[in-house]
């Protein structure tokens, strides 16, 4: 009986971490535009600058948003398994 508990404990506590994938490929779709813009600077192509940088600044907050999303539900999971 308190093997199965210990199971389903277990597996709960499996379902209810918070997840690595959502994060890093946010991170991976958002940060393109922020590329493009380093690479036209590098290559001297100022033709969609002003572009990249209305798409890029809105994203990399959107990104900075997320991680600490992330990190504050992390800590939340780990001082709710602690207890």
């Amino acid at each position: 009986m308190t093997q199965t508990n210990n199971e389903a404990i277990e597996e709960i506590k499996k379902a209810y971490k918070p997840g690595l994938v959502i994060p890093i490929c946010t991170t991976l779709i958002c940060i393109a535009p922020y590329l493009h813009l380093l690479l036209d600077i590098i290559d001297k192509n100022y033709n969609r600058l002003l572009l990249l940088v209305i798409i890029s600044a809105p994203l990399i907050a959107y990104i900075s948003i997320v991680w600490t999303k992330y990190f504050y539900h992390m800590s939340k999971y780990k001082a709710e398994v602690n207890s």
